[in-house]
């Protein structure tokens, strides 16, 4: 039994005739479109990627210069109601703690405050992961 190749068909289409790709023409046409697509796609992510990341490192850069500027304000003002403490103030009738307690004082103020804050701020979320 033998058989014959078969011809590709042509259409006439306003005159000019077309003709019909075959599959594996099909179907790079297909590669090349869909190959087209991805790398567009990925030139897109890439790109806007790159804008939110460059956001997110400006506002964390912002964030640590405020936390900087907030933890030297905190420094200074302890230090100021650690001199506050021993200094004498004849006008309150004070005469002032000797150092160690007015440091303890400080102390005590900067636990007082972290507590507060972890109040505030709240526990962390529980993550869980489900399988």
């Amino acid at each position: 039994m033998r058989t014959e190749a078969m011809e590709e068909k042509r259409v006439v289409v306003n005159g000019a005739q077309d003709r019909h790709p075959d599959w594996a023409t099909l179907i790079t046409e297909a590669v090349d479109e869909v190959t087209r697509i991805l790398r567009s796609e990925a030139n897109l992510i890439r790109i806007s990627f790159g804008v939110a990341l460059r956001a997110e490192v400006n506002y964390a850069l912002a964030v640590l210069a405020m936390v900087g500027a907030l933890m030297c304000a905190g420094i200074c003002a302890l230090a100021a109601f650690i001199v506050f403490l021993h200094q004498s103030h004849p006008d309150l009738n004070w005469q002032g703690l000797p150092w160690w307690q007015a440091l303890s004082a400080g102390a005590i103020l900067m636990v007082v405050v972290a507590l507060i804050i972890r109040g505030i701020a709240g526990r962390p979320p529980k993550v869980s992961i489900e399988s």
